[in-house]
């Protein structure tokens, strides 16, 4: 059937690289919704007229819910085409050294804060849609270069989630994929030359990657082209996670 109006794509973390280059990628094809937890849009140099609404995904969930719920009624959207979920946090600590707050705080951007957002989101997606959750390569291996537990341990369990939401909303059609980006050399990349060297050296293509190429994924995971293909984690990070 013919569509005559834009699908419409709520995104967190949109004014990250990976946010940047998934609106260059979708083009005019997608009206996006993005989410912020300051006052104003912080989205950099996003190049369209931004929509967006309040969201802070640390609050309690019920919080969360009432501000989705009423950014979207605000915005006229009643109802989804696709969910992206990129927000995320790390301290890069060892175990012993990290603090409660940092464990909270990255428990609840990583893990709490996309449940919440799917579980208010789920209600208004339409048949068919398509849901992406932003993992890491850090889901399933450990870095020696940056060590990062509960930043780990939240992307695993996003995994999980994705999986038996997968199964839950499979007979309404919503397909549910984790795209797992390795070490990027932009945004939230290793943060010194030589941690990104060491990086590069290890994975099988030698260098890092762009974020333009996790946001390809992405986009694809969001068409159609992709109608097939739900409960999937698919590493982007160059053949990381191939040899030690």
């Amino acid at each position: 059937m013919h569509r005559t109006s834009p699908r419409v794509l709520m995104a967190t973390g949109a004014g990250s690289a990976i946010g940047r280059a998934l609106e260059h990628e979708l083009g005019d094809t997608w009206r996006i919704i993005s989410t912020t937890r300051h006052g104003l849009y912080d989205g950099g140099d996003r190049t369209s007229a931004a929509e967006w609404i309040h969201l802070d995904l640390r609050r309690p969930a019920e919080e969360v819910a009432q501000a989705m719920d009423e950014g979207l009624d605000k915005l006229d959207v009643q109802s989804l085409d696709g969910v992206v979920h990129l927000a995320g946090l790390v301290y890069s600590d060892r175990w012993e050294q990290t603090t409660w707050a940092e464990y909270a705080d990255q428990i609840a951007v990583n893990l709490g804060g996309a449940a919440t957002l799917l579980q208010v989101a789920g209600r208004r997606l339409r048949p068919g849609s398509s849901v992406v959750l932003l993992g890491s390569v850090d889901g399933w291996l450990a870095s020696t270069e940056g060590p990062a537990a509960v930043y780990g341990m939240a992307k695993a369990a996003l995994t999980g989630l994705a999986r038996h939401l997968a199964v839950q909303w499979g007979d309404r059609g919503i397909r549910v994929n984790v795209v797992a980006p390795g070490a990027l050399d932009t945004g939230s990349g290793p943060a010194s030359p030589g941690v990104a060297a060491a990086i590069a050296e290890r994975s099988a293509l030698g260098r890092l990657g762009r974020a333009s190429e996790v946001a390809s994924v992405i986009a694809f995971l969001l068409s159609e082209r992709a109608s097939y293909i739900t409960g999937a984690l698919i590493p982007v990070d160059g053949g990381l996670n191939l040899a030690y």
